[in-house]
Formats: structure tokens, sequence, C-alpha cells
């Protein structure tokens, strides 16, 4: 059996409540060794409770694993016992970025499919849940759950990745269109594109316009126009535009 580290480790590592409770056993744990090796009455306290309270916090720590994070969206408003990319997007929906992930989100899902089972994209990259690439190889697999978390944080990801490269005020609708775009062609090479330039220059209608030109992929070391991106982007450009009519 291969051994790989899951997709949102850092956020685990960073925000788990299991992860924390198995921190705080650890300290209690040397606290109560400290003591014994030192003065137990240092903190009025003899060194066997640390060691009881490092052993409960410890137990606590196996179903905050299996449980707690089940649940942590109900208890805690967030999922899996991770509490960053949820709390940041909620954080900011009254700037409107909440309307931008729902929209965006709405739009991308359909376009990308969601596959519980890696698979090769039209360019030949191993591709899993909703056009995750991310560290993918042919035979992982996918809940439902882990590829709905997954896509929500990567569009979140999205979006704040490409804010530095769009003037400060845009429609909701025409962020989205850039959104769903840098989704599919990654925010480096958005920001790097004549849609992000026009953009910043104040021609949001030529930025519009400027999607039609990401219609080509490489199928077999090939750059060719692919007739799925070709609608795509035409389908962005139109939600694009929609912003600026509104």
């Amino acid at each position: 059996m291969k051994l790989r580290l899951v997709y949102n480790w850092a956020s685990i590592l960073r925000f788990a409540w299991s992860v924390w409770l198995t921190l705080l056993a650890a300290l209690l744990i040397v606290v109560s060794v400290a003591l014994m090796l030192l003065d137990a009455q240092i903190l009025g306290l003899p060194a066997p409770v640390f060691a009881g309270l490092a052993a409960l916090a410890q137990l606590f720590a196996i179903p905050a694993r299996i449980i707690f994070q089940e649940k942590v969206e109900a208890f805690l408003a967030d999922e899996e016992g991770a509490l960053h990319w949820p709390r940041t997007w909620r954080g900011k929906a009254a700037g409107g970025t909440a309307a931008v992930i729902a929209l965006a989100t709405a739009f991308i899902e359909p376009w990308e499919g969601t596959r519980l089972k890696a698979y090769m994209d039209v360019a030949g990259i191993p591709t899993i849940c909703t056009g995750h690439t991310d560290g993918v190889e042919l035979g992982d697999t996918a809940t439902p759950e882990e590829c709905r978390e997954m896509f929500l944080a990567e569009v979140v990801a999205f979006e704040t990745r490409i804010r530095p490269c769009l003037p400060g005020q845009l429609p909701d609708q025409t962020r989205a269109a850039f959104v769903s775009a840098a989704y599919n062609i990654g925010a480096r090479a958005f920001c790097g594109s004549s849609m992000s330039r026009r953009a910043q220059a104040g021609d949001l209608a030529g930025a519009c316009d400027a999607l039609l030109m990401w219609n080509k992929a490489r199928v077999k070391g090939v750059l060719q126009v692919v007739r799925g991106l070709d609608r795509r982007r035409a389908a962005e450009r139109t939600l694009c535009l929609q912003g600026l009519a509104g």
C-alpha cells in the first residue's frame, strides 16, 4: 500500500482539533515529567494530575478525529476539523466574495464534472473530483464529500490568488467568469494574460473578449483548439459581459 499525504494536510496540521488535542497531551506529559524531576509543588498540583490530564486529552483526540471533525460543520460552522478556508470564505461575505464564490462554483462545476476516480484529462493530466490535478495519480479515489470540500476550497483559493491581478471593483458575474478561467488555466497564467492586463487598464469588455483566446490545449503534444474549451470560454465571456451590462 502506497502512503501519501492527504490533499489538505497543511490545514489539518494547523487547525484540526485532533492535532491540537494531541499536542496538548504531549505538553501535559512534558509538564508532568518536569515536575517529577524538579518540585511537584511548584504549581501546587502533583505530577500525576498532569499525567492524567494528558491521558484525557489524548483520549479525546480519538473521537475528535473520527466524530468531531465529521460533525464540526454543524458544531463550529466548518468541515473536517480544519478551520481555515470556510471561515475565510464566510468572513468575506459582506465584501461580496461569497456571492462571487457562489456564482463561480455553480458555473464551474458543470464544465469540470465530478469524478470520484482519477482519470486523464484531454491534456493528459491526472485529474480527480471537480478538475483537481495537484498531486493526483491514476488509481486515486475520493468520496463525494471530499470532492465537494476540495472544490470549494480551491475556488476560494483561486479567487484569492487572482484578486491582485484585477481591479478592486468588479461586478460579481465578471469576477466569477475570471475565477472560472483561472481555475481552468491556472492563477499564474491568468495573471500574465491579456485578460488581466486589459481589466487593469480599464478595458473590461476587452478583458471579457480575451477569454476567447484561451480555447487551446496540448493534445498529444500538439497545441490545438479544443471544442469543450471553446464552448467554455464563450460561456465565460457571456457571464463576464452580463456583469458589465447589469
